[in-house]
């Protein structure tokens, strides 16, 4: 065990903090699965929320390796919500910034999410494990793809000041379209003949394909934001990304595949 630590000290690592901050993340999404499977049976909207949210933290993965394979591959890298990379370092996202900063993050993080729920629907699940896996990471990539298409286009064609405020007002917009869909799938059927805009709003989220993936996207957000603010509690603010330090990494990633599978096939 020592002989452990002092590995993981040398890679500049704190071995405890980097257990501590695994099982968070590796119990908490298989816990929310497992439940997800039992309440609300197989394939369930949770279910599909866990998947995109261990895709997305694969997306983390993969840019933090292109990001320490040369300046050539900078180009090709969209900032991700939650995290400012910075050298060898990756600082986790403060939920106490500023509300247009706050809006602008969690605005980002749902784009992403629902990026990443489209990739994976459209692409086939694969039938066996290496099948599964190749399609996965397809996603991944393609998900990676369009949100940097996404972000660029937001950067060229908004102006300046609307940047500032529209996240704000988009995902306000959002939530309470999301919400007023939620209320009618909780009150059900009456709903529909007192109100027919709350009806066409369920419809829309929770019926119409494109809805149903905005409405996962606010949730596998609504994960990866506790998962970050229970990883901040217990005093994890930064992660080192230096090359020498992802390798160690690397169990972390297996043990997140069979999770992620078990979340797509099993779940």
């Amino acid at each position: 065990m020592e002989s452990i630590i002092r590995y993981f000290l040398d890679l500049g690592l704190d071995f405890v903090s980097f257990l501590k901050g695994s099982g968070i993340l590796i119990v908490a999404l298989l816990t929310i699965a497992l439940l997800s499977r039992f309440i609300f049976g197989k394939r369930s909207t949770l279910s599909s929320a866990v998947s995109s949210a261990i895709g997305i933290i694969f997306i983390y993965a993969l840019t933090i390796v292109l990001g320490n394979s040369g300046e050539q591959f900078q180009q090709f890298l969209a900032p991700l919500p939650f995290v400012n990379i910075s050298g060898d370092s990756m600082q986790l996202f403060s939920f106490q910034a500023d509300y247009t900063v706050l809006s602008s993050q969690l605005l980002s993080m749902v784009i992403l999410a629902f990026l990443m729920n489209l990739a994976d629907n459209w692409l086939p699940k694969g039938k066996r494990i290496f099948s599964w896996f190749f399609f996965r990471c397809l996603g991944v990539i393609l998900a990676m793809i369009l949100h940097l298409v996404v972000t660029g286009l937001f950067r060229t064609y908004l102006p300046e000041g609307l940047v500032t405020y529209a996240p704000t007002i988009l995902l306000a917009i959002l939530i309470l379209m999301v919400l007023t869909g939620a209320l009618k799938f909780l009150v059900g059927i009456i709903l529909t003949t007192v109100n027919p805009l709350i009806a066409a709003l369920y419809t829309f989220f929770f019926a119409n394909i494109v809805g149903k993936q905005i409405s996962k996207a606010v949730l596998t957000t609504g994960l990866l934001t506790v998962l970050v603010l229970a990883l901040q509690k217990i005093g994890i603010v930064a992660i080192s990304i230096g090359t020498a330090a992802l390798a160690a990494y690397i169990p972390f990633l297996i043990i997140l595949v069979l999770l992620w599978y078990l979340a797509n096939k099993i779940l």
